[in-house]
């Protein structure tokens, strides 16, 4: 659950890039908290409903106990933020108190940050300052604590832009250097919060083309990261800082874009702030009557609501358009509510605001006691406030009342004077021009002349001074046009070219992943080596990447004059087209064969009808192309469909490639074919070889029983036949019958061994016989048919003076082909004898096994002959590779070897060999084969 810690202060769209990534994706409860978290702001209303699933379902959950508690705090949260956007601000305060509560309880110190960034927010809603600078540093040290640089440089960047509006030039200096000055290389976060930074730094500053860049890059970042909120105020700064700039129309257009941005997001409290600066900025434009509608529509939006803050600016608005178009009593009307509100809310700075609408109210109304009374109120708040302009507007007020109630001209001009000199200490400040100009009237009216002189010099100066300001801001306004008009310009064509970017990168990406996939089809289509797989293969990725109603294949024949239908189906329906002679004239098969080229055909352009299949339907897109290896085709294919301009180039590249496939795979097919039908020819031949070896051990073992029996017979019949004769002749002796039936016993005996022998002789050559010939599948015990071997090859060995030794464990039964084994044997045996003994006159081989586990025997035959080199040793049962090529040595005995322990026993071999040293050939065979 490390994803419940990481950082997630991050609003927006980003927060599902950063909180919540490593969910366990089979728990759809954790993965709909990581939604509410990411979509809090860009759909509250659901995000809501989500986290209060996750609150009810999170008994459900089989998690740490730590871990529940910071999901529920996360949900909380949650939930506190949606009801702060909806302006239920006790809720909101609730529900952020309760996570904090869980947050400090399990220690961590990214949920605090956030819900104290939460409470900054709350704060600033309900217009308490130190309460909000109180928060944000809060959070700050607690991301701090957390090593969060990115979480710490982003409440660093806004606690920086809350101190701009406190005092711009001191916090302009305490900033200097500790934040960036370029959005490179930030986060999308950081980066619109430092734009915001900058360009109200820049705004506050007078500098208002570089405010509006920053304010812009500012908005664009909030919303691509789907910060709402802070999109929502950039718009309404940008509206503030076109209206210091005078270019009031941009400045309109921007507040009404972010009033379309609250609408739409359904904020109430957004809507409201909107709807307020619009009204304002339309008043201070002379659109009085626009003003009131939208103000209005800020009264009625957030009528539920009466604490909020935005609702006292909107009757501060209202109440200035409404003494603008000289309706006192309703202004009047508007101030006392709003400064009983404020006093309710303890929103000094907008009681203020109320004292002073409301003593001028009182003035127009001629009710001076009242409006004395009220000035001298507001007097004493902004002195404790200390809003030092304020002051001088308000003793300018109180002179005013002090004339309007016919006092003494004294008592005027002291109003004024106080004003003035008020006025003039302020640093920064210039004082209205129609104040300094009374101030000279009432002091000429006094003869102090040279004093009114002076007075009515500065009031010319000061104007002179504002004329040359606003002159300079319409310059400044002019010149901020044109430079957003050429930025617009720049945008428009960067967003052109990175369209065509993106196309030309889509295009791209689609061209590589068809490369990607044609490769791992080639791969597929090239492996199969019998042309029926190679048929259905093409068939199944034909039909997945191209609009295919019919396909063929035709092949070149072995003469090269006539093309066959090797496959053909159209809609799933096999046909069969009638050979092809390579000349036929309308016939684009022969026509790819003869001119080794691809056509592609459209509906302008058909083959010709006798070119057509019997049985098959006419089609409008047709694309015909060689089976080319090299610059020798093969044969032919076709792919058709009955959509009109079904194949373009993308199309074509693909058809071509499945083609060059294609060629590769039936090529290697027919080799295969023909290669497969060799080597079955070669182990017939090896079989035979190997028979008529065994054939002449036998022959040669029988010679010697039959013939010892031969001449024991013949004894017999001449000792027998004289005896006959000696029988005719004299009467014999007992002694003489015993002699006779002593011989004759003795003879019996010696021909009963020498038939013995050869009998075993003949029934061990019958058995090895039917095993070859059948393959018969028997139990059958390892060390007899070692024995077997050895007595079929005797005389061979004999000749060549080569001893076999033989230690094969007694009772190693084996369950397979026995016969199949006997082979590999023998070929294993005459292989060493011609190749390892060649030259000497006697060599040893020993044949020995064991058991290699429960379920497998290992098999070794081994000799101390030449050896082999590493360069035959890395070939040795490569088909056709022999050192005696050319003296007998066909170069497929090992190759039949591989290929009868690794198919037919299910087994493997292996080969080692040193030169000088010998080699020896392992079989690890399973004791019951497959």
């Amino acid at each position: 659950m490390d994803w419940l810690r990481r950082p997630a202060l991050f609003p927006g769209r980003l927060a599902s890039a950063v909180a919540g990534v490593d969910a366990p994706p089979s728990l759809p409860l954790l993965a709909l908290a990581r939604r509410a978290w990411a979509e809090r702001q860009l759909d509250s209303r659901q995000a809501l409903s989500w986290a209060a699933a996750v609150l009810e379902g999170l008994p459900t959950l089989d998690l740490p106990a730590a871990d529940a508690r910071l999901l529920g705090a996360r949900m909380t949260l949650v939930r506190a933020e949606v009801h702060l956007q909806q302006l239920r601000l006790d809720e909101a305060e609730q529900g952020v108190k309760a996570a904090r509560a869980q947050f400090e309880a399990c220690s961590d110190d990214c949920g605090l940050a956030d819900a104290c960034w939460l409470e900054h927010i709350l704060a600033s809603d309900r217009g308490d300052t130190q309460g909000l600078r109180r928060a944000l540093l809060d959070a700050l040290a607690c991301a701090e604590r957390a090593a969060e640089p990115d979480r710490a440089l982003f409440l660093r960047i806004v606690l920086a832009r809350s101190d701009m509006f406190r005092d711009a030039e001191e916090a302009r200096q305490a900033w200097a250097g500790r934040l960036p000055e370029s959005i490179e290389g930030l986060s999308p976060m950081c980066a619109a919060a430092l734009a915001d930074y900058l360009g109200v730094r820049e705004g506050l500053l007078s500098h208002f083309s570089l405010s509006a860049t920053w304010l812009e890059q500012g908005f664009e970042l909030a919303l691509a990261s789907g910060q709402l909120r802070r999109a929502m105020a950039l718009a309404s700064n940008l509206g503030y800082t076109f209206t210091a700039a005078s270019d009031y129309a941009r400045a309109i257009d921007w507040l009404q874009r972010g009033l379309a941005l609250a609408r739409r997001a359904g904020w109430p409290g957004s809507i409201g702030l909107c709807l307020a600066q619009t009204g304002e900025a339309m008043r201070r434009v002379g659109q009085v009557g626009a003003a009131r509608e939208l103000l209005q529509e800020c009264l009625d939006t957030l009528a539920g609501h009466p604490d909020s803050r935005t609702i006292l600016l909107a009757l501060s608005y209202l109440g200035q358009v409404e003494l603008d178009c000289g309706h006192a009593p309703q202004a009047l009307t508007l101030f006392e509510t709003l400064v009983r509100r404020a006093l309710q809310v303890g929103s000094s700075d907008l009681r203020l605001d109320g004292e002073l609408g409301r003593a001028r109210c009182l003035l127009r109304l001629q009710r001076l006691a009242e409006a004395q009374a009220a000035a001298r109120g507001a007097q004493d708040l902004a002195r404790q406030l200390q809003q030092q302009t304020l002051q001088v507007e308000l003793l300018w007020l109180q002179a005013a009342i002090t004339r309007a109630a016919a006092a003494p001209p004294a008592e005027v001009l002291d109003g004024l004077l106080e004003a003035s000199q008020l006025a003039a200490v302020i640093e920064g400040y210039r004082p209205p021009p129609a104040l300094l100009e009374e101030t000279a009237e009432a002091l000429a009216a006094a003869g102090r002349h040279q004093e009114a002189y002076a007075s009515a010099r500065q009031a010319a100066r000061v104007r002179k001074d504002s004329l040359s300001d606003e002159a300079a801001k319409r310059a400044a306004a002019l010149q901020l046009h044109q430079q957003i008009e050429t930025l617009a310009a720049e945008r428009e064509h960067l967003r052109r070219l990175a369209e065509a970017e993106s196309a030309r990168a889509r295009a791209l990406e689609d061209a590589q992943q068809v490369l990607s996939h044609l490769s791992r089809v080639g791969q597929e289509i090239t492996a199969e080596l019998v042309a029926e797989r190679v048929f259905d293969s093409l068939e199944r990725h034909v039909h997945a990447m191209l609009h295919v109603a019919c396909m063929a294949i035709y092949l070149l024949d072995e003469a090269g004059t006539q093309l066959y239908c090797a496959f053909g189906v159209e809609e799933g329906q096999p046909f069969v087209d009638p050979p092809v002679p390579v000349d036929a004239p309308h016939s684009y098969c022969a026509r790819c064969v003869r001119e080794r080229c691809s056509f592609v055909l459209g509906v302008d352009e058909q083959p010709h009808a006798d070119s057509q299949v019997p049985g098959t339907s006419q089609m409008l897109s047709v694309m015909f192309a060689p089976l080319m290896i090299g610059e020798r085709v093969v044969g032919v294919m076709t792919v058709q469909s009955p959509r009109a301009a079904a194949y373009g180039q993308r199309e074509e590249l693909i058809f071509s490639s499945l083609c060059a496939y294609a060629a590769i795979a039936l090529d290697n097919a027919r080799a295969y074919q023909r290669l497969s039908e060799l080597q079955r020819h070669v182990m017939a031949q090896e079989k035979l070889a190997a028979l008529g070896a065994m054939v002449a051990g036998v022959a040669h073992e029988l010679n010697t029983p039959i013939g010892n029996s031969l001449l024991v017979s013949s004894a017999l019949l001449s000792d027998a036949r004289d005896f006959e004769a000696r029988v005719s002749r004299e009467p014999l002796r007992r002694s003489d019958w015993q002699q006779h039936a002593t011989r004759t016993r003795e003879g019996l005996e010696v021909i009963e061994r020498c038939m013995d022998t050869a009998a075993a002789l003949v029934r061990s050559f019958k058995q090895v016989a039917v095993d070859r010939s059948a393959e018969q599948r028997r139990r059958y015990e390892l060390l007899e048919l070692c024995q077997q071997c050895h007595q079929s090859l005797g005389l061979m060995l004999r000749r060549a003076g080569v001893q076999l030794d033989i230690a094969v464990p007694a009772g190693l039964l084996l369950h397979g082909y026995p016969g199949a084994l006997s082979q590999v044997l023998v070929i294993l045996i005459n292989n060493a004898v011609t190749h390892a003994f060649d030259g000497r006159e006697q060599g040893l081989m020993r044949l020995e096994a064991q058991l290699n586990g429960p379920h497998q025997v290992q098999l070794s035959l081994r000799d101390d002959g030449a050896g082999m080199s590493p360069a035959v040793l890395k070939r040795v049962f490569e088909p056709f590779f022999t050192t005696k090529f050319g003296q007998g040595g066909s170069g497929l005995g090992l190759s039949i070897c591989l290929n009868i322990v690794e198919t037919l026993l299910g087994g493997r071999i292996r080969v080692s060999s040193e030169p000088g040293q010998g080699s020896c050939f392992t079989l690890e065979l399973p004791l019951i084969a497959p």
